[in-house]
């Protein structure tokens, strides 16, 4: 036994729609209790007037089905579901489109057991879950699913989304190909291909803004632990290279050219920093970036030739990094980073959003007023050549405005 308690996955808004859908199915359900007692000939009469099948397809059918249960189990486990993925769903996609996102949901399910069965009838809301299920995977795949385990091991474990979810649809996609006559694995498994589908389409046009859960990040963040992993590698092989092998090449009269080394509290601190960023630490990412910061400044004292860039992360960890430290009020440590990916990415698309966010800084927490104009300045003129974010172009006309006029001596 494996049962979802809850996410860790924290709310925007209160939940109203997922609970008065749960109140829906309790109200059906004790309805439907109290008028056929569960007995064979009137809960026939039941299934027969709200179920769906190829041969009763009229248009209510597509809806009221999903409120139908066979018995407290079968209702109990769908709730369970829908109380644990249901809330962050709604709060992603909205109260009125997770109406809309139900009631297509349970259509889909539906026409998934039609297409796989052609005469059996199907109630229940195990479709509906398994779409709220499949839209959680997407949009909250680095979440943690808090589990009751019941199975060899006793107790609660925190169990990723993206593995407690994957193990659900194996599993019906196991009893699909085994085929049965009581559960319309069917239906759950059109639920899953409809959620996960809405989720990624809207996702992917940025219908639905992006957040650190969802899939998409999750993508990046594997991009960027890549690169890391190739730019620690790269260090470490640098480190091995011995003067014997240049001194050879040397003598065959080949173009050598001098590598500098990676110290490896350097290169620790890249790869601690990455795992924080990727892993969503937000404490650890301002403890690996003052580290990265500290082992850089160090080799700067003790080397003339230092390759200061190796403070600067791939472009879009370094960003992600500069955020990070920014909502931590690392303010300090904040402006250090947005200027190292200044340094680095100049021309990045994201560069004049960048300067915003460092003038922000240098005008409103470091005293560094006077600093900040050139900042402003170079920020509108790229704003404006892109001429797609009034908001922080906007900003920086403000904070240019803050800091007043150049004094002139006299």
């Amino acid at each position: 036994m494996i049962l979802p308690l809850g996410t860790d996955r924290p709310l925007r808004r209160p939940t109203l729609v997922n609970h008065i859908l749960i109140l829906f199915n309790v109200a059906a359900f004790c309805l439907c209790a109290a008028l056929t007692g569960f007995a064979d000939k009137e809960f026939g009469w039941v299934v027969r007037t709200f179920g769906l099948s190829r041969e009763h397809m009229d248009w209510w059918r597509w809806i009221t089905y999903a409120f139908v249960h066979a018995d407290l189990l079968h209702i109990l486990g769908n709730l369970l579901f829908l109380w644990v993925f249901g809330p962050t769903v709604e709060d992603r996609l909205g109260r009125i489109g997770y109406v809309v996102f139900v009631l297509l949901g349970a259509a889909a399910a539906g026409a998934g057991h039609i297409a796989a069965s052609k005469f059996a009838l199907v109630v229940g809301a195990s479709g509906v879950v398994s779409g709220v299920t499949g839209a959680f995977l997407i949009l909250c795949p680095r979440a943690n699913i808090r589990t009751f385990v019941f199975f060899i091991l006793i107790g609660v474990f925190n169990i990723p989304a993206l593995w407690y979810i994957a193990f659900c649809i194996a599993r019906d996609v196991i009893g699909f190909g085994h085929g049965s006559r009581d559960v319309s694995y069917a239906a759950h498994l059109g639920g899953y291909v409809f959620g996960a589908s809405i989720a990624l389409l809207l996702l992917a046009t940025k219908i639905l803004a992006r957040e650190d859960y969802d899939v998409f990040y999750m993508i990046r963040q594997a991009r960027r632990r890549r690169e890391i992993n190739e730019a620690v590698r790269e260090g470490q092989q640098r480190q091995y290279r011995g003067a014997g092998s240049v001194d050879t090449k040397a003598k065959r009269g080949k173009a050598v050219i001098e590598i500098p080394e990676v110290p490896i509290e350097i290169a620790s601190a890249r790869a601690a920093l990455s795992a924080a960023l990727s892993g969503g630490d937000r404490e650890g990412v301002v403890t690996h970036y003052r580290t990265l910061t500290t082992a850089v400044d160090a080799a700067k004292a003790s080397k003339q030739n230092f390759n200061a860039a190796l403070e600067v992360m791939p472009s879009r960890a370094q960003l992600d990094c500069a955020n990070r430290l920014f909502e931590l009020g690392e303010r300090a440590l904040a402006a250090r980073a947005y200027r190292g990916f200044l340094n680095q990415y100049e021309r990045d698309p994201q560069a004049g959003v960048v300067r915003v966010m460092l003038a922000l800084l240098m005008v409103r927490y470091l005293e560094q007023r006077d600093q900040a104009r050139g900042v402003l300045d170079d920020a509108i003129r790229v704003l404006t050549e892109r001429g797609n974010d009034d908001e922080h172009l906007s900003l920086a006309r403000s904070l240019l405005a803050e800091i007043g006029p150049k004094q002139q001596a006299t």
